[in-house]
């Protein structure tokens, strides 16, 4: 095993791209958020494929497969953006999906293999290679991979952040691939990624939005401890069928529950491939003990932001049936969301199940 001597364990951020699993020291990670509309930057490396504004500081893109010399590849709405804190300076990596934090021990961390003797500094983007479960992970040195500096960030145009690229960059286009539908999901998270929040403006909502049946619906990203693809749950004895079963999530066994009876949707005819793990309080003899349980959904589509005063009223006839489980419905990307209060949703008797086998 040729180990890296005088490593310590590392905690690191670990995440897809495309069909590759990569980890970044998790200690430069500031935060993750979807993709959103991106403005090109003339002069700048082809791999810096644009910047965003997020609450006034201006944040480089870095699409890995360019820095990796892959050809280029469309944008998916479900793409994220990792925003790394280097020298006090910020800078993005467009990835796949983001998977999970994890401390990986100094003996599961090895050299990467070497294929070119005496390979330039800028060959040098994989620093490590380690184990996490069953998956191999190339960790990256992000200093490497952004190649980008504090100098070379006080020339990026400060002003940019506050216009429309169209404005800009009449020659080179964000995602032209996209559909109209699309653009407009993108520009709507650079909007919102842009505003600075104020003590004057209120409180708002962090919401992931998923799709159930059809319908969309926020859940508080509060209560979202991660979100995870499944395979076929194990069935448990002695259930109601609002529970699909359990599903290892690295060595933990989560209840994977089924929302759909409970907001009147159908059943459907197959099970899920994704779910959000949340954490909800449940009943454990005279208290409440706190756990983590899984809600079976068809697709992840969006992290938004929305203002309180955004959130609209139930009609009558819901507030009766949904008065507690409901907060509202708000608009998005040209349809209306239901934001679930899933604290109350997943406190109701019949979720609770006391059988003994």
């Amino acid at each position: 095993m040729n180990v890296i001597p005088g490593l310590s364990p590392r905690t690191l951020l670990i995440f897809d791209l495309d069909d590759a699993r990569f980890g970044v020291d998790a200690t430069l990670v500031r935060e993750s958020v979807w993709l959103p509309k991106l403005t090109p930057v003339e002069e700048a490396p082809p791999y810096i494929v644009g910047i965003f504004s997020l609450r006034g500081q201006i944040v480089p893109v870095t699409d890995l497969n360019l820095r990796f010399g892959h050809p280029a590849r469309p944008y998916r709405l479900s793409d994220q953006i990792v925003i790394l804190e280097l020298d006090q300076c910020l800078m993005g990596l467009i990835v796949s999906e983001v998977r999970e934090v994890t401390e990986l021990s100094a003996e599961a961390i090895q050299a990467p293999p070497k294929f070119v003797v005496d390979a330039p500094v800028d060959a040098t983007l994989v620093e490590a290679q380690g184990r996490v479960g069953d998956d191999i992970v190339m960790l990256l040195d992000a200093r490497q991979v952004t190649l980008l500096d504090a100098r070379q960030l006080m020339y990026l145009p400060q002003e940019l952040a506050q216009t429309e690229s169209e404005q800009l960059s009449p020659v080179r286009h964000f995602c032209p691939q996209a559909t109209p539908e699309q653009h407009a999901v993108f520009r709507a998270r650079a909007k919102a990624l842009m505003e600075v929040v104020s003590e004057e403006e209120g409180a708002r909502l962090s919401l992931a939005v998923v799709e159930l049946g059809g319908e969309y619906f926020g859940i508080e990203l509060e209560a979202v401890q991660e979100f995870c693809d499944i395979v076929r749950p194990c069935p448990i004895p002695c259930c109601p069928p609002h529970i699909l079963g359990a599903v290892s999530l690295r060595g933990n066994l989560i209840t994977l529950l089924d929302l759909r009876a409970a907001l009147n949707l159908p059943r459907a005819p197959q099970s899920s491939d994704k779910a959000v793990i949340v954490r909800a309080s449940t009943k454990l003899g005279t208290g409440l003990v706190e756990q983590a349980v899984g809600v079976a959904v068809d697709q992840v589509h969006d992290v938004i932001y929305l203002r309180e005063e955004e959130l609209q009223i139930l009609p009558a006839a819901l507030r009766e049936q949904h008065a507690a489980e409901v907060r509202g419905t708000a608009p998005y990307a040209g349809r209306m969301i239901t934001v679930l209060n899933l604290s109350a949703l997943l406190a109701r008797e019949e979720w609770i199940v006391n059988e003994t086998v």
